[in-house]
């Protein structure tokens, strides 16, 4: 038997004195404690883990079983909570990408500052899961707590889920870089991960993973579609075999409440400390005045981790570090950004605009890269005519007088030429076709709309299919592998399914037009890309108001409260580009700090959003973990008083690796120069008089 020693306590015996008491003033402190944990937590587990048989980083596994495949439950129909964390935790580390891009020898879950890290990497210590909210409206949190907290200089990292990702999606990443500082970790999942609703089986989640009947898992369930028996009798004889998910189909907006949550995750931290750790405590408790609590994330949990820093009005958030973060920013109100000398195309647009803009236009555009990575599988005659589908009056996309200046042989270059007049980098062409992801716009426009499974919004739903890509039944080995296996998404291997297709409902990547030929749903696209853009006089009506009313929650102002922060971003990024996301928000916190910005932005040459090495990718990308890892250095050594001043927000100009594709020789620091506490002139980013200038 395992010599793991767990204790389970119900959510009022274990949110009682000490969590109510650290969310009180000082002053009242002493006052007789409630009886009732506050109101919103809830299903509150504790677990010890020895750092032998299983542990807080690694779930027992050891840097080597990261490195190795993904561990199998002993029933993969009902695997258990554990075997569930473990294959979460497993795919945070992405130890199995291997080590030619620096992953394990440069930066990773195995190394601190470049230096490999002694021992397997087991971490002993307590792990709390806690949920607020229930059903479609509940988010998840994990705090973990090693034995060996530093209780002289109490330390939190607050760490939003990165993508769409689980409540264990960050452990690898900045999971490990707290508790190698003996930091508490704070994780939400930002009320999305990979809950989900099969329509067909009734079979759901549970909170801790594990599935079931729906029914069955009654105040247990993490995602409930909403739907009445007869409705789901209905949908189901109507579209046998979907399922819903929770990013899409909650009708709550999560992202509205990022910064929230990841508040939420600190304080419920301090007060799990406060009943727990008390040995060695400051006097007064573990509080915003003694504990030095850090937000960080990446892609949109980066995002998360700023909202954070924008919605704490009481500084119980110290710093923010983020990567790449994934922002719908505020009207820009004046803010320019420049690149070079020259103004930027567009900037500050949100992601649905950008992303729906960008779907319509990759697959034309992609014919202009045959040597990209996924060419192989391009259709390239129904590429073409989506080019042709393009042509009109839309400034967007292709107007038809550039259409007669070219010829049809020209259209791709013109759709290259309008992804970059969307604000996206010349040089992100090569990844255009790797990033074209139709789900993202559908799936963001739903949850931005509030809609439910039943609306099918512009004729998408989801489900597994078969070898035609008709819509199949789920294998309950699939549903069931969910928590550890899916990404935010339908459970794997669930795609986006084209309903409106002319011959019956199909996997979107198969979808035909009224001519019978493969046109990559363009009808759909379309619909997706009319509510991001709605004509002029129709944003007031229907679900393009929806839309419209759900972005606007999801605003960020710029307004830190002065707080220091750190951002470090890929030029290359194809999936949140640099002028729709950092660039512009460096100025809007310029603007909002009166000229003078406590942001420092390092925007990272031959990066883009994943550190991905697949051949194609190895010999001309550096990877932007590696700065990631360095940022949270960077900051740490300045809120330990030991690192002055940020640096000065800059480009680092990067190497590539160089080589055949799938034969790059092994990234070395040579490729990837630091981040410069006094960079040159030439490489220095400046905010001057509303202008945001990159070198």
């Amino acid at each position: 038997m395992p010599s793991v020693r767990r204790h389970r306590r119900t959510s009022a015996s274990l949110l009682t004195v000490a969590l109510t008491a650290a969310l009180m003033p000082a002053a009242a402190a002493a006052a007789p404690p409630p009886t009732a944990p506050p109101p919103g937590f809830h299903h509150l587990t504790s677990v010890h883990y020895d750092g032998t048989d299983d542990d807080l980083l690694t779930a027992g596994l050891g840097f080597d079983g990261l490195r190795g495949p993904l561990p199998a439950p002993a029933d993969p129909d009902r695997p258990t909570a554990a075997e569930l964390r473990r294959q979460a935790i497993w795919a945070s580390a992405g130890m199995a990408a291997g080590s030619g891009g620096g992953l394990g020898r440069l930066y990773g879950a195995n190394v601190d500052r470049g230096r490999p890290l002694p021992g397997d990497g087991r971490i002993a210590g307590t792990e709390y899961r806690a949920v607020a909210g229930h059903g479609a409206d509940s988010v998840s949190f994990v705090v973990q707590v090693p034995d060996t907290f530093d209780r002289a200089r109490p330390c939190v990292v607050a760490v939003p889920a990165t993508g769409l990702g689980g409540v264990y999606s960050m452990v690898g990443k900045a999971g490990s870089w707290g508790l190698h500082r003996r930091c508490a970790v704070a994780y939400t999942d930002k009320g999305m991960g990979p809950a989900f609703d099969d329509l067909h089986s009734g079979t759901a989640m549970a909170y801790d993973g594990t599935t079931g009947p729906r029914t069955a898992l009654g105040d247990r369930s993490a995602f409930d579609a909403g739907l009445t028996d007869a409705e789901r009798a209905r949908f189901d004889a109507a579209r046998p075999y979907r399922v819903a998910y929770k990013m899409a189909h909650s009708r709550t907006d999560p992202q509205a409440t990022w910064g929230r949550d990841v508040l939420r995750s600190v304080r419920l931290a301090l007060a799990l400390l406060n009943r727990d750790e008390r040995d060695g405590a400051p006097r007064t408790g573990y509080t915003a005045d003694t504990t030095t609590v850090l937000a960080t994330g990446v892609s949109n949990g980066g995002g998360a981790a700023v909202a954070a820093g924008e919605d704490d009005r009481t500084g119980l958030i110290d710093a923010v570090v983020a990567s790449e973060p994934q922002m719908n920013l505020a009207p820009l109100n004046g803010i320019r950004v420049r690149q070079d000398g020259r103004a930027v195309p567009a900037a500050g647009l949100p992601l649905i605009r950008y992303n729906s803009l960008a779907s319509l236009l990759q697959p034309c555009a992609a014919v202009t890269e045959p040597s990209a990575p996924g060419y192989a599988t391009l259709d390239v005659p129904a590429a073409r005519r989506r080019c042709a589908a393009l042509v009109g009056d839309d400034p967007r996309l292709i107007t038809r007088r550039d259409a007669e200046r070219v010829g049809e042989g020209g259209l791709p270059r013109l759709a290259a030429r309008a992804l970059v007049r969307a604000g996206f980098q010349p040089q992100s062409g090569y990844l255009q076709l790797s990033h074209y992801d139709p789900q993202t716009p559908a799936s963001y426009a739903m949850s931005y709309a509030r809609a439910s499974v039943d609306d099918a919004l512009c004729g998408y739903g989801w489900a597994r299919t078969d070898d035609s890509g008709t819509p199949a039944p789920y294998r309950r080995s699939e549903l069931a592998a969910a928590f550890g296996t899916s990404f935010g998404r339908a459970p794997a291997p669930g795609v986006l399914i084209d309903e409106n297709a002319p011959g019956g409902p199909v996997a979107d990547s198969k979808s035909r037009g009224t001519d019978g030929r493969h046109d990559y749903n363009l009808r759909g696209e379309r619909c997706v890309y009319r509510l991001a853009f709605p004509p002029r006089g129709a944003a007031g009506d229907g679900w393009a108001a929806r839309l419209a009313a759900g972005l606007e929650a999801t605003r960020r102002s710029g307004d830190l409260h002065g707080k220091p922060a750190l951002i470090v971003h890929g030029r290359d990024d194809t999936r949140v580009p640099v002028n729709h996301s950092s660039r512009p928000y460096l100025g809007l916190n310029a603007l909002a700090q009166q000229g003078n910005s406590t942001v420092s932005y390092v925007e990272v040459t031959h990066a883009h959003h994943s550190d991905e090495q697949t051949p194609g990718l190895d010999n001309r990308y550096v990877p932007l973990g590696y700065y990631y890892q360095q940022a949270l250095d960077v900051m740490w050594q300045r809120l330990r008083g030991r690192g002055g001043e940020l640096p000065p927000s800059q480009v680092v100009r990067t190497v590539p690796r160089g080589g055949e594709p799938g034969h790059a020789p092994e990234l070395t620091e040579a490729n990837v120069p630091a981040i410069a506490a006094d960079p040159a002139a030439g490489d220095r980013v400046r905010v001057e008089r509303g202008t945001v200038r990159v070198p």
